[in-house]
């Protein structure tokens, strides 16, 4: 069962980590939030550009990020188009359907290493912290699936106390401990950059079923990776927790700046027209 929800919850984590990068590049240009998930950008890009090597593919270029330009090369980029500034990368998988997908598996593959050595260096005050009280209990029955109307209304409720639990635990943490904001803001570069902003999405999606089936695999051949997979849930349900709360803060910030631009009169729909005729260019 572990690993069945481990699959749904690590396509949920891909899903709402796209939902969170759109909506910081609608809010601030897609280049700063580039270079604020810098760490999770370089292992991301380069990652990629080795699983299109290993396909036999060609890497053209490799940039990091554009040099505020949109990628037809005029203008600035601007809040609203999640698609500039994005890594510039040109590899191409030599392979047409296998190819794409070993490149993303290749990208997931390493950010999800990136977390495991960046939880094992610095991740265990955020990690105690996160699971103290009832969170252990909470984390053991997000592995069940609901099954009729009543179970779907309690996952739903197990779901926001895990999202409370996760902001009690940011207002919790000993943020003077150097380990804890270098935890938080590593494991956040690379989640965030799990998600295919700029390439296509069904690679992405495949590749998180092929790596899902893998590790089914091997725990069926190896039985103590069940205890392992145990060990790692809590990271696992952080992960996730994380995601969900940077995506309602997204939300509700989106929201008031979208708020505050219609009562300014700025959010017009000739300014969102002008807005469309300027990322077109």
């Amino acid at each position: 069962m572990i690993y069945a929800a481990f699959s749904v919850y690590l396509l949920g984590i891909l899903f709402a980590a796209m939902g969170v990068y759109r909506l910081w590049a609608g809010m601030v240009r897609p280049g700063r939030v580039n270079w604020a998930l810098l760490p999770g950008t370089v292992v991301a890009e380069m990652a990629y550009i080795f699983g299109c090597l290993i396909t036999g593919g060609e890497v053209r270029r490799a940039k990091l990020m554009d040099a505020g330009k949109g990628s037809s090369g005029r203008g600035k980029s601007s809040p609203g188009s999640a698609g500039e500034a994005e890594p510039t990368t040109e590899a191409k998988p030599k392979l047409r359907y296998i190819g794409p997908v070993i490149a993303a598996f290749m990208t997931i593959l390493a950010c999800g290493a990136g977390i495991l050595i960046v939880h094992a260096v610095l991740g265990e005050p955020v990690i105690e912290q996160f699971t103290a009280g009832g969170t252990a209990r909470l984390t053991d029955r997000l592995t069940e699936f609901p099954t009729s109307t009543e179970a779907f209304w309690d996952q739903f409720g197990w779901q926001v106390d895990l999202l409370h639990r996760m902001a009690a635990t940011y207002t919790e943490l000993k943020w003077t401990d150097w380990r804890v904001p270098l935890f938080v803001y590593l494991a956040m570069c690379l989640t965030i950059r799990l998600a295919p902003v700029r390439r296509p999405l069904r690679p992405t999606l495949a590749a998180v079923i092929v790596l899902a089936g893998i590790i089914a695999l091997i725990g069926i051949v190896w039985k103590r990776f069940d205890g392992l997979m145990g060990d790692l849930w809590p990271l696992v349900m952080y992960v996730w927790a994380s995601m969900l709360f940077m995506l309602w803060v997204s939300l509700m910030v989106r929201g008031g700046v979208g708020l505050a631009r219609a009562l300014a009169g700025k959010d017009t729909p000739k300014t969102r027209t002008r807005r469309r005729e300027n990322d077109e260019d």
